[in-house]
C-alpha cells in the first residue's frame, strides 16, 4: 500500500522560488588572470557604471562621474545636405551629425580597457574611425585600452540621413 506524505504548500514555496531564480555569481573582471584587463564600463555620458570589483571605493554603487577618470572635450552638432545623381535622379539627403571626444585616464596601476557603452537613438548610425567592435541593442561598445596613467582620446560620431524627394534632370543639351 502507498503511503502519500502531505507536505503544507507553503513549506515548498522557498524551493520553488529558488529554482526560478539564476544563481547569483560576480561578473568576471579579470582580476583572478594577470594577462586579462580590468574592464571600466562608462556610458556616453561619461558615468562610470559600477560593477562587481571595479577599483573605486567608496563610491555609492549607482552610476557616478569623476572628470579625473572620463569626460568630453569636444560636443559638436552640425547639419549639411548630401546630393547624389542616380541614373536621370538627383537624390538629396539632409544629414544631421553629432560627435564628441571622450576623454578617459588610467587612474590605476594597471593596464584597464574602459567600455564605452555609447546609446545610438533610432534612426541614426555610428560614423566614426574606430568602429565600436559591436552592439548590445541600442548601444554601440567602443573598448579603449589604457596603460596605466595613461590618457587616451576616443572620437565618437553619429548621423540621422533624412532623404528628401527625388529630382529628375532634364537630358536637354544646348
Amino acid at each position: 500500500m502507498d503511503r502519500w506524505h502531505v507536505i503544507p504548500i507553503l513549506a515548498l514555496l522557498p524551493l520553488f522560488a529558488a529554482a526560478q531564480q539564476p544563481p547569483s555569481r560576480p561578473a568576471y573582471d579579470g582580476s583572478a588572470a594577470p594577462d586579462v584587463a580590468l574592464q571600466i564600463h562608462v556610458d556616453g555620458k561619461c558615468r562610470i557604471l559600477p560593477g562587481a570589483g571595479h577599483p573605486f571605493p567608496g563610491h555609492k554603487p549607482g552610476p557616478f562621474r569623476d572628470a579625473n577618470i572620463c569626460h568630453t572635450e569636444t560636443v559638436l552638432n552640425s547639419e549639411h545636405r548630401e546630393e547624389q545623381i542616380s541614373g536621370n535622379q538627383l537624390l538629396r539627403s539632409n544629414v544631421r551629425v553629432s560627435e564628441q571626444t571622450y576623454i578617459v585616464q588610467n587612474i590605476t596601476g594597471d593596464h584597464v580597457v574602459f567600455v564605452l557603452e555609447f546609446a545610438v537613438p533610432d534612426g541614426w548610425q555610428i560614423d566614426s574611425d574606430p568602429q565600436p567592435n559591436r552592439y548590445d541593442g541600442h548601444l554601440a561598445i567602443f573598448p579603449v585600452h589604457a596603460q596605466a596613467g595613461e590618457i587616451v582620446r576616443l572620437h565618437v560620431g553619429m548621423r540621422h540621413t533624412t532623404p528628401m524627394h527625388p529630382q529628375t534632370i532634364s537630358d536637354s543639351a544646348p
